[in-house]
């Protein structure tokens, strides 16, 4: 592997505009990961650089493909122009349906096990020129009959305008712009009080609970985010799991290690590469002897990813406002630290808006073949077989017949339903 580090240089350091050549855009394309042309730091260099986020590193790339890539075909795509690294995307290829009428289709590396906001790292003057070519490599030699990019942000879609073609003339292929629910970020000023300052009444009210003066009552109370040493690092993850999973179990749900297929292992795997390169956060709030909230998170590039919370659970604790507390506890870790942007999640929860978060929306982008009567037929039935995947494997037993039955016969989501769910 290359030992040379590019640069990375962004928008500020020289114009670059889609209007130039795509001649200028230099492309190499590597089917695994021992392949690339550069190394790990010139990649995560380039994935902050450009804005991406921690799902695009490549030690998560690496964890996430050890664990569930196993069937598929890996693509990688690195732009380079006049040195300068101007666009990573890292797809993968499956082969899905069955027989004759079976699609191939080319998903980024982790979707979507579990979805999370992608935003792959490109930069915004050639973010269009990008996608153009490598939509036509996995097209054109890779025979696939739908591109799936996303979730990703409205705002990197906006940024980018995937939907347009760099030399104005119709790309061959048809952009479907897919509405796929919303996402939360916090954005954080210099201080914790200032930002209770900026909450509704309501939450106003609730202050002391937010600040721990309502715990301190009761109990001496101790907040440590925790991030070295890896012996720590992992005894807080277990005491996590633990914890999230026991909130979880007592509302009759599996929790998130329960829910997604090796979930518990590829945490365990992913967790002490991203200790090592100093990106894990886990924080815990104690009264006494007793871890009665905690918070699991990522840092990149100025911004902590929020992965997942835990909470204890019984009455003597329902006073507190455990779940809201924690996580105002945890933008005071976050600003402490000089982070001002805390990326909250998919989904909308009315608890997140109530503690200042703003909603995005996301969308899901399909590239789709082009081609007659064969093409659509093929993309139409495996359409149809993705709705059925959905309805019988997910709606009906995931989440109505299983949570009736004995826990031990109770597994994650089908990996068959989420190969076909983009």
């Amino acid at each position: 592997m290359s030992k040379h580090v590019p640069s990375t240089r962004g928008p500020g350091d020289r114009a670059v505009r889609d209007g130039r050549s795509a001649e200028s855009l230099h492309l190499e394309t590597v089917a695994n990961f021992e392949a690339l042309p550069i190394n790990s730091q010139a990649w995560d260099s380039a994935v902050q650089t450009l804005r991406g986020p921690v799902y695009m590193t490549l030690s998560w790339l690496r964890t996430w493909w050890q664990f569930y890539g196993d069937r598929d075909l890996l693509r990688i795509f690195v732009f380079r122009e006049g040195g300068d690294i101007v666009g990573l995307l890292p797809f993968y290829v499956s082969r899905l349906g069955f027989g004759p009428l079976s699609v191939r289709v080319a998903r980024l590396v982790g979707a979507n096990i579990p979805s999370k906001v992608f935003d792959p790292p490109l930069w915004s003057g050639r973010g269009r020129a990008c996608l153009e070519r490598a939509v036509a490599v996995l097209m054109e030699r890779d025979g696939c009959d739908l591109v799936s990019l996303g979730p990703v942000s409205g705002t990197w879609v906006e940024t980018h305008q995937p939907e347009g073609s760099v030399s104005g003339r119709a790309p061959g292929w048809a952009v479907q712009r897919r509405a796929a629910g919303v996402y939360t970020a916090f954005e954080l000023p210099e201080t914790l009080a200032a930002h209770l300052d900026s909450l509704g009444k309501n939450e106003q009210k609730n202050r002391r609970k937010y600040e721990l003066r309502l715990l301190r009552k009761d109990y001496p109370v101790r907040v440590q985010t925790i991030r070295k040493p890896w012996a720590a690092v992992e005894a807080a993850f277990e005491r996590f799991v633990e914890q999230h999973t026991r909130q979880w179990q007592a509302e009759g749900q599996p929790g998130h290690f329960g829910a997604w297929p090796r979930a518990l292992e590829y945490h365990r795997a992913l967790l002490p590469v991203m200790a090592a390169e100093g990106r894990a956060r886990l924080m815990e709030i104690w009264a006494g002897e007793t871890m009665v909230a905690g918070q699991y998170a990522f840092a990149h590039g100025g911004r902590w990813f929020w992965e997942l919370p835990s909470r204890a659970i019984g009455e003597q604790w329902n006073r507190y406002s455990l779940g809201p507390t924690a996580l105002v506890v945890m933008f005071g870790e976050a600003i402490a630290e000089g982070v001002h942007r805390v990326e909250g999640g998919l989904g909308h929860y009315e608890y997140k808006l109530r503690l200042g978060a703003r909603e995005y929306p996301v969308y899901n982008l399909w590239f789709r073949r082009p081609g007659g009567a064969g093409v659509r037929v093929r993309l139409g039935c495996f359409l149809g077989l993705q709705e059925a995947l959905r309805l019988a494997l997910h709606k009906i037993w995931y989440r109505r017949v299983q949570p009736t039955l004995p826990a031990c016969w109770r597994r994650p989501q089908s990996r068959l339903w989420l190969r076909h769910d983009f």
